[in-house]
C-alpha cells in the first residue's frame, strides 16, 4: 500500500510543482498605501497572488519575504487606497441617461459629452426647444434627464407642447420618479385617457393624462410602455457601455445595485455588459420586493426573491438573503414623508401601502434576510422604525443590519433609536451640495434643511454608515461623495449643518469598508488586507492629507480589481 502511495505522490509531483511555479506573486509599490488596518494604516508595499492579498507592509520587508517576485513601480510616485465601492446605483437609470439630453441642475462630465448645469426656468426651456430643433436625429423621440420643478418651475404637456407638437418629447425628472410628456409622446408611447383611467386609485391619484404628468405609483404603472422605448436591446447596452466605462474613470471596483430593475431582458442586457470577463468591477444585485409585489401575494415574496439568484452571469450576482423594501418617495421631488409636513401644504407619498410594507418586512424579517429600506422623510423614517422595533421584540436577530438608504430627512431623537436597535446607515451626502440651500426656501425650511442627512450625529452615536450616490441621482463618484460628506457644501457656496460633517477618513470607509459591510462582504472587501481580494484604487494624491476641499478633484489614475491592473484613459 505504501509503495502505490508514493508512486501516486511522484506521479503527481510534477504538476504539483508546475502548479507552484505558475502562482505568481506580485508585489505593488507605491509612495503610500492607505490600507485602512489599524495595526498598520500606512504601508508601501503589498503582494499579490491569485488575485488575492498575501502580505502587507514596507517595501524591504516585502521583497525580502517574496525574493521571486514581480515588482511593479508603475505606481510608486501614486496612492493606492482600498477599491472604491459605490454600493448603490442604478445601472438601468444610468444607461438611460447616459444616452438623454442632459439638462441639469449641476455639471456632467460624461464619457461622449458635457453638459452644464442651469437653475432657472428661462435657461432651462432655452436648452430644452434648442434640443427638440437641433438634436442628432429628429425622426426618434427627444428624451431628456435631470428636470427639476424647484428649480425650473412647473412642466405640463402643454409646456412641451408649445416646444414640438410634432416631436415625441419625454422628460424624466432628476428624480427619475415623474415623466412628463408631450402629446405627440403620449400618443408615440401609447398611453391613453382610456388606459389612465383604468388606474386603480392609487396610481390615479399620481397620473394626470391631462397634464401628461406621472408620478410614484401613476409613473409605475405607465413604465412597461416607455421602457418598452428606453430599454431595447441597442439604447440599453450602448448606455451600460458608456457607464461602465464613466463607473471606471471615477476609481470604482465594486457595485451594488439594490431594488434592482426586476426585468429579465434587461437584466441579460447587463450582464452581457457588466459580466464580461474584461469588466473593470464587479456588480452585486439585491431584488426589489415593491417589484415583485406588484404580481405577487405577500406570502409569495420570500419565495420569489429567490428567482432571482439564477439570474446574474460572470462578474454578476444577486446577493442571496437580501431585500429591498420602500418607504416613502423621492427626495427630488419632495415626495418624502415629513412629520411637520411642508410649509406649502402639500403632501409626500408612499410608495409602498403600509399593509404590505409592513407584511413584507416580517416575512423578510423571519426567513432571516437583510432588508434595505429606501426611506427619505423623518416620517418615513418613523415607519421604518417602527416596523424595525416591532419584529425585534416579536422575534429578536442578531446583526440583523436592516439598511436605511438614503436617510435624507431625520431628527435627532431618531438617531439615537437606529443605534439602539442595531440599524445601520446608507446615506446620500448630495443631497446636501445640491438641495440643502433650496429646501430651506422651498418646501422644507432652513431649520429641517440645515441638518439633512445628518451624518455628524450618526457618528457620534457610533452608527456605522456609509456613502452612495444612487446614480443618476448623483455623479457616481466616490471621491465626490467624500466631498460632500466632509465639506457639507451647497450650491450657495454656504456650509450646511457644520456639526454634521464627518472625517476624511470616515469618509473613506464609508465608501469602502463600511460600504462592503452594508452587502455582508466585509470578509473579502474594503481594506488592503491580508486574504482579502486585491482592489485598489489609485489615486495621485492621498484624500486623507489633501487639503479636504480638494478632495474630489484627486485625479484617480487606474483601478486594481482582483490583481488585475485596468489602467484610466486619461493617464
Amino acid at each position: 500500500m505504501k509503495i502505490i502511495f508514493l508512486t501516486f505522490i511522484i506521479f503527481l509531483l510534477p504538476d504539483l510543482v508546475l502548479s507552484e511555479q505558475n502562482s505568481r506573486v506580485e508585489i505593488y509599490i507605491a509612495k503610500e498605501i492607505v490600507t485602512l488596518e489599524q495595526n498598520y494604516p500606512i504601508a508601501t508595499a503589498v503582494a499579490v497572488e491569485d488575485g488575492r492579498i498575501k502580505a502587507v507592509g514596507e517595501v524591504d520587508e516585502i521583497v525580502s519575504q517574496f525574493p521571486k517576485a514581480e515588482i511593479n513601480q508603475a505606481y510608486s510616485d501614486d496612492v493606492l487606497v482600498p477599491g472604491l465601492i459605490e454600493h448603490h446605483v442604478h445601472p438601468n437609470l444610468a444607461a438611460i441617461t447616459m444616452l438623454s439630453e442632459v439638462i441639469a441642475i449641476e455639471d456632467w462630465e460624461l464619457p461622449l459629452n458635457s453638459s452644464k448645469g442651469v437653475r432657472d426656468r428661462k435657461s432651462y426651456l432655452q436648452r430644452l426647444e434648442f434640443a427638440a430643433q437641433n438634436s442628432a436625429d429628429l425622426s426618434k423621440p427627444l428624451v431628456t434627464w435631470g428636470f427639476h420643478h424647484y428649480f425650473h418651475g412647473g412642466l405640463t404637456r402643454q409646456d412641451l407642447d408649445k416646444i414640438s407638437a410634432t416631436r415625441p418629447i419625454l422628460v424624466i425628472h432628476r428624480s427619475f420618479h415623474e415623466f412628463i410628456l408631450n402629446s405627440s409622446a403620449l400618443d408615440f408611447f401609447g398611453i391613453t385617457k382610456e388606459l389612465v383611467d383604468s388606474f386603480d386609485d392609487e396610481a390615479k391619484e399620481y397620473a394626470s393624462f391631462e397634464e401628461g404628468h406621472f408620478s410614484e405609483q401613476g409613473l409605475v404603472s405607465v413604465l412597461p410602455y416607455i421602457m418598452s422605448y428606453l430599454s431595447t436591446p441597442e439604447r440599453l447596452i450602448k448606455g451600460l457601455q458608456i457607464t461602465e466605462n464613466y463607473l471606471h474613470q471615477n476609481g470604482i471596483t465594486l457595485i451594488g445595485n439594490p431594488g434592482a430593475y426586476s426585468v429579465k431582458a434587461v437584466q441579460e442586457a447587463k450582464n452581457l455588459v457588466f459580466g464580461d470577463k474584461d469588466t473593470p468591477f464587479r456588480s452585486i444585485y439585491i431584488p426589489s420586493g415593491l417589484f415583485i409585489s406588484e404580481t405577487y401575494e405577500v406570502d409569495e415574496l420570500v419565495e420569489r426573491s429567490k428567482d432571482y439568484l439564477s439570474w446574474g452571469q460572470g462578474k454578476v450576482e444577486f446577493l442571496p438573503q437580501h431585500i429591498k423594501l420602500f418607504t416613502d418617495g423621492a427626495m427630488y421631488s419632495q415626495n418624502m414623508v415629513m412629520r411637520d409636513g411642508y410649509l406649502d401644504g402639500h403632501q409626500g407619498a408612499w410608495l409602498m401601502q403600509e399593509k404590505i410594507y409592513r407584511e413584507a418586512f416580517q416575512e423578510f424579517w423571519d426567513a432571516g434576510y437583510q432588508i434595505h429600506v429606501h426611506v427619505n422623510g423623518d416620517a418615513g423614517l418613523d415607519r421604518l422604525l417602527d416596523v424595525l422595533e416591532e419584529n425585534m421584540e416579536r422575534n429578536p436577530r442578531d446583526d440583523h443590519r436592516t439598511v436605511i438608504v438614503h436617510f435624507g430627512y431625520s431628527s435627532f431623537d431618531q438617531v439615537e433609536r437606529i443605534k439602539n436597535l442595531g440599524a445601520i446607515v446608507s446615506a446620500n451626502p448630495y443631497y446636501v451640495t445640491a438641495l440643502s440651500d433650496l429646501y430651506s426656501r422651498k418646501g422644507v425650511g432652513a431649520e429641517r434643511s440645515r441638518d439633512m442627512v445628518r451624518l455628524g450625529d450618526l457618528k457620534r452615536a457610533g452608527v456605522l454608515m456609509s456613502l452612495h450616490s444612487d446614480m443618476p441621482m448623483a455623479p457616481g463618484s466616490p471621491l465626490l461623495l467624500m466631498h460632500a460628506a466632509v465639506n457639507r457644501i451647497n450650491f450657495a457656496n454656504e456650509v450646511a449643518g457644520p456639526n454634521q460633517r464627518i472625517s476624511a477618513l470616515e469618509a473613506l470607509r464609508a465608501v469602502t469598508i463600511n460600504a462592503a459591510y452594508i452587502m455582508g462582504m466585509e470578509d473579502d472587501y474594503g481594506t488592503i488586507s491580508k486574504g482579502k481580494y486585491a482592489n485598489f484604487t489609485v489615486l495621485k494624491e492621498n484624500p486623507l492629507t489633501v487639503d479636504q476641499k480638494t478632495i474630489k478633484d484627486i485625479a484617480v489614475k487606474a483601478t486594481i480589481v482582483e490583481g488585475r491592473v485596468y489602467p484610466i484613459n486619461s493617464f
